[in-house]
């Protein structure tokens, strides 16, 4: 796995956890999502990911690149022992970092074109009426 320019790293996680994150799957050749806890020694991350928030604290939005509305609060973010990786083919590269944030692998949200059965639909459905994201 590469990290590159295009790699979605504005999650706050320290340079140190990038560094662990780019040796820890160097030998990665093709798409994966993992979640990993981080070292004991290493400070917990934010993780915007909330649970049980009710809708009246909820508003919606579009995020850069998506057609999906979010569902999101003001509330602010939780702390993390957990960071999730997410990488696959760019390019010509087989395996570039897309992303990486503290917090546990959510479903993709309601609406989201890469669902591909009714069962991940009703998944993402069940989950996102009670989490939300922190925009804080």
């Amino acid at each position: 796995m590469k990290i590159t320019d295009k790699s979605h790293l504005d999650h706050g996680l320290s340079a140190r956890l990038v560094a662990l994150i780019a040796e820890k799957y160097a030998d990665r050749k093709a798409f994966f999502i993992d979640s990993f806890n981080i070292p004991e020694d290493e400070p917990p991350v934010s993780c915007a990911l909330l649970d049980s928030v009710p809708e009246h604290l909820v508003f919606y939005r579009q995020r850069a690149g998506r057609k999906t509305w979010t569902r999101l609060c003001a509330l602010p973010p939780r702390k993390s022992s957990i960071v999730t990786v997410i990488a696959g083919p760019s390019g010509d590269e087989p395996c570039v970092l897309y992303t990486a944030y503290g917090g546990p692998l959510a479903p993709r949200e309601p609406g989201d074109a890469d669902i591909r059965t009714a069962e991940d639909a009703a998944a993402s459905f069940v989950f996102w009426r009670t989490h939300a994201l922190s925009e804080q």
